[in-house]
């Protein structure tokens, strides 16, 4: 018996300089029902911002060359207000704004899961 997709969630904007956390992050959110834009620095988020991609979720890397995860963060709420984000970093002690999740890294592929759908149900 074949399976039925899950329902199309909206677009996830996943942001990381490293592709192979980026592929598999994007992997991860396809399965639970996201369309993905992916993106390797916060500078090309923000261009696909620019570009018309209104995002359901993102999920970034904090430490990035350029602008970090959490400016980023606030750029994109800035235009998207509702938009939950998930900001992942090595670093346990990175001061997040109000309503941002952080996720340690590594973590694991259902952490992820779990994650995405703690904050996605705030909103």
């Amino acid at each position: 018996m074949a399976s039925i997709a899950p329902p199309p969630r909206g677009i996830a904007l996943v942001v990381d300089d490293d592709p192979g956390v980026r592929m598999c992050t994007a992997d991860v959110l396809v399965d639970m029902g996201y369309e993905v834009v992916e993106a390797e620095s916060a500078e090309e988020a923000l261009r696909a911002l620019d570009r018309g991609v209104a995002p359901a979720l993102m999920v970034t890397d904090h430490l990035m060359p350029g602008m970090t995860g959490s400016a980023l963060a606030r750029e994109v709420r800035a235009r998207h207000p509702q938009t939950p984000v998930i900001v992942v970093s090595g670093y346990t002690d990175v001061e997040l704004d109000p309503g941002l999740v952080l996720l340690g890294k590594p973590f694991r592929l259902k952490e992820l899961r779990d994650c995405v759908e703690s904050a996605t149900a705030r909103g």
